[in-house]
């Protein structure tokens, strides 16, 4: 320890006499490993922060295993028959609970309705889960059936938003979907769950209908269960795939292809939440921007070490051991790290609240917090002592090597960098090269997806065009009849605004990731596996012209596709391609699986041309359109085409919708443009960030090859002086140097070139529904290293040109 502390005061001597390399090396670990930190406080809070549930690893969440091709088939949801009976029919499980997280309430309190995002769970669902409230209790057994599910809990920030905090909440009712619900509990602030968003949380209430065949179509619940003593994981999974298997054979129908799968909570969360391949990339891009940082610094090491072989000769030959030596420059390195280490940390801190503040797109990124915790801090200085091996031992072991008689002897140049050195450096600084390369490469790929992601034609204009959601609660629109009547009321008002040339009226807005039913064409064979799926929209009239998605073929719908008339669909020009095989579609009829409705045939009357499925993706499934008269719904998007700004017509919306019904909330009220630019700023910042990064990799790569240049033109003083002394002109030391660093360019730019090659297959493999095909960056990327390694080195190079002969012979 005596001898640790000798070698720390020393080193620090040493680093504080040289205050510009201390200055320099300590501002590239800072950067290296500030960056680290920044996007590791992202893996810390999204990857490893544990749920706010007790023993969590004892808790699995059970998902369907969904056959069609869907986003996460192995995360589904769960239809209440299945729950059902696998909660009764397993042994593997002390507790399995359910919850319908993504319900819409309206909640009115002092006269102002708010439209809030609701989960409806079994009342075992916070015992299994392990989760107490904070004020109050939990549901209770029983409150789960009719006339006693009239209580409701309240999550912690709308409890401080809308209760000021009141203590006396508890026990107290409040208007919930127009109706008292009594005030069980407050759940803790920490009780936040990955995904889950919920506000508030009431009892789910299963009835008979929830036992039908028709409700196994219905997958809209998740199931969380507590392992017994003793039971394993892959026992739960073998379980639940038995019972799967059973129900596929007694309800061929409707089961055909599912399956199940059980995971561990926080592996489902983070598997559900499908932000870890993202992170994987971020992680990558900053470790490749430490190695390059740490490079530099080892050569900057390297260097200092060849200056100071004469010091160490002298040293070893008065008694010092290699291994002293060895320790005092690991030493130095270490000093240099942490020194970086803590800067770096107050670097990341800035950080931090730069990506906190870019990551509010929605609410469920929004819910996770993000700030430099225990995880972050452990993380930095184990980065840091990583840095510190990366940094000092190549540059300590050469320094301990070194030839005791040969470095005495050699008076004149005993400080120089011998070719040993020399070598190391560059292969070091043609390492950076190559990782740069990748990087720049990698990002390159990913930005360029994103960009023509978030530029593409989604199939309809969404200029001009302002979206709001409704939800129309049982309390008062129960029967569909009271539903279209709704609708029938309110849409005139939208439609005579003034400025609106187009008002509608749908289940789902365009690209906005509608749901899916099975169905069959009339005439057609039964399929023998699984029946084929299409998106599903229920739209008013004016629904396509507002919208402004073209009719290719056929008509749209008019106010006499009503209730009593034969059932239409419009459908999309990949439908008839895909399951029609372009033949004539006008005409042929298919029949629709849809939840909770008697199934009829409906004839084809028009065909509308392609939409993307979502926003942010490149997929344009087949859809089919339903009239609204004809199918009514109770979750509505509506949809307002103005001859000016959109926005502008917030507040007669808002009036049209309150003549109506001044008890129901209008929700997420916003442009197209905006909502939009909400869904695929995520994209955006992950591409801005990842840009960044590749930057700066590219910036400490130049530096790297200017300092190894400059270093070398400064040793080869005296050789270059002689060159030019036998005639060697500018011209020719000019193309010497930079052959030099070209050649580092060419070595790095090949190595780096064949590692990139792979990439595209393996984004494409980690990103859902993206493509990665930009062969001309493979051409752009290396030249840019060329012309920044040019740039690099002809500095140093046209410095070589201006050497004295004289001057440089008389340093001998």
């Amino acid at each position: 320890m005596e001898s640790f502390a000798k070698d720390l005061r020393l080193a620090l001597r040493m680093l504080v006499k040289r205050p510009g390399f201390t200055a320099v090396a300590v501002l590239t670990l800072a950067l290296g490993i500030a960056v680290n930190a920044t996007i590791f406080s992202l893996v810390s809070a999204f990857l490893l922060r544990r749920p706010p549930v007790h023993d969590a690893t004892r808790v699995v969440a059970i998902s369907s295993v969904n056959p069609n091709p869907v986003f996460l088939p192995d995360a589904y949801p769960v239809s209440a028959p299945n729950y059902l009976a696998w909660s009764n029919g397993n042994h593997v499980f002390s507790q399995m609970a359910a919850v319908d997280p993504f319900r819409t309430v309206s909640l009115t309190e002092q006269g102002q309705p708010e439209a809030l995002l609701s989960g409806a769970v079994t009342p075992n669902y916070f015992s299994v889960l392990g989760a107490a409230p904070q004020l109050g209790r939990a549901f209770s057994e029983g409150e789960d059936q009719p006339g006693h599910d009239h209580v409701v809990i309240l999550s912690h920030d709308l409890w401080e938003r809308r209760f000021g905090s009141d203590p006396a909440i508890v026990g107290r009712a409040i208007r919930v979907n127009r109706e008292n619900y009594t005030v069980a509990g407050v759940m803790p602030a920490n009780f936040r769950m990955l995904g889950f968003t919920e506000k508030l949380w009431t009892p789910l209430v299963l009835g008979a209908a929830d036992q039908t065949e028709a409700a196994r179509k219905d997958h809209s619940l998740y199931l969380f269960a507590r392992l017994k003593p003793g039971v394993t994981l892959d026992q739960a999974r073998a379980e639940l795939a038995t019972l799967a298997r059973r129900t596929e054979k007694d309800f061929p129908e409707t089961e055909k292809g599912w399956g199940a799968m059980v995971r561990t909570l926080p592996d489902f969360l983070v598997y559900n939440f499908s932000i870890r391949n993202g992170l994987a990339v971020m992680m990558t891009a900053v470790c490749f921007v430490l190695l390059i940082a740490c490079s530099n610094v080892a050569g900057l090491l390297l260097a200092r070490a060849a200056g100071r072989r004469k010091e160490l000769a002298i040293r070893i030959s008065l008694g010092a051991s290699r291994r002293s030596i060895m320790q005092q420059l690991l030493t130095e390195g270490l000093l240099l790290a942490l020194l970086g280490g803590g800067a770096g940390l107050l670097l990341s801190y800035w950080g931090i609240q730069f990506v906190r503040s870019n990551m509010n797109f929605n609410d469920a990124i929004s819910a996770v917090p993000l700030s430099l915790d225990s995880n972050v801090l452990l993380f930095t200085g184990a980065v840091s002592l990583v840095s510190a091996v990366l940094c000092g031992l190549t540059p300590a072991l050469k320094a301990s090597r070194t030839d005791i008689n040969a470095n005495l002897k050699d008076e004149s140049r005993a400080a120089s960098a011998g070719r040993s050195h020399h070598r190391l450096r560059t292969v070091l600084v043609t390492a950076e090269i190559a990782l740069a390369l990748l990087l720049l490469v990698g990002t390159g790929l990913l930005i360029r997806g994103i960009y023509l992601l978030t530029h593409q034609n989604l199939g309809f204009p969404p200029d001009h065009l302002l979206t709001a959601a409704v939800t129309l609660d049982k309390t008062r629109y129960k029967e569909s009849s009271q539903q279209a009547r709704f609708v029938a009321d309110l849409l005139p008002r939208l439609q005579q605004t003034p400025g609106v040339e187009a008002g509608a009226i749908s289940s789902d807005l365009p690209a906005n990731g509608p749901g899916s039913v099975t169905f069959l064409v009339k005439g057609a064979p039964e399929p023998e596996k699984q029946r084929p799926t299409t998106l599903d929209v229920v739209v008013t009239a004016d629904y396509f012209r507002t919208a402004g998605i073209p009719l290719l073929r056929g008509r749209t719908f008019a106010e006499t596709d009503n209730a009593g008339a034969p059932r239409v669909v419009v459908v999309s020009q990949e439908f008839v391609h895909r399951f029609l095989k372009d033949q004539e579609p006008l005409g042929k009829q298919i029949r629709l699986d849809v939840v909770g409705a008697t199934p009829e045939w409906s004839e084809i009357v028009g065909v509308a041309a392609n939409v993307k499925t979502f926003f942010e993706g490149v997929r344009e499934d087949p859809a089919v359109y339903e009239a609204f008269l004809q199918r009514p719904v109770n979750s509505l998007s509506l949809m307002l085409r103005t001859n000016s700004d959109p926005v502008a017509f917030t507040s007669a919306m808002r009036n049209a919708v309150a003549q109506v019904d001044a008890d129901l909330p209008l929700d997420r009220v916003m442009s197209m443009p905006a909502l939009i630019e909400r869904q695929e700023h995520g994209d955006s910042f992950f591409a801005q960030v990842l840009g960044s990064f590749a930057i700066l990799a590219l910036l400490l790569s130049a530096i790297g090859i200017y300092g190894l240049i400059a270093y070398s033109v400064g040793q080869r003083t005296h050789e270059i002086g002689i060159r030019m002394a036998l005639g060697a002109g500018s011209a020719d030391v000019l193309r010497m140097v930079l052959r030099e660093g070209m050649k580092m360019a060419a070595i790095g730019g090949a190595i780096g070139l064949a590692m990139a090659l792979p990439l595209p297959k393996v984004f494409e493999a980690m990103f859902y529904d993206l493509r990665f095909r930009e062969p001309g960056l493979y051409f752009v990327v290396p030249m840019t290293i060329f012309i920044v390694t040019l740039l690099a080195t002809y500095i140093p190079a046209r410095r070589a040109t201006r050497v004295d002969p004289m001057a440089a012979l008389h340093q001998e």
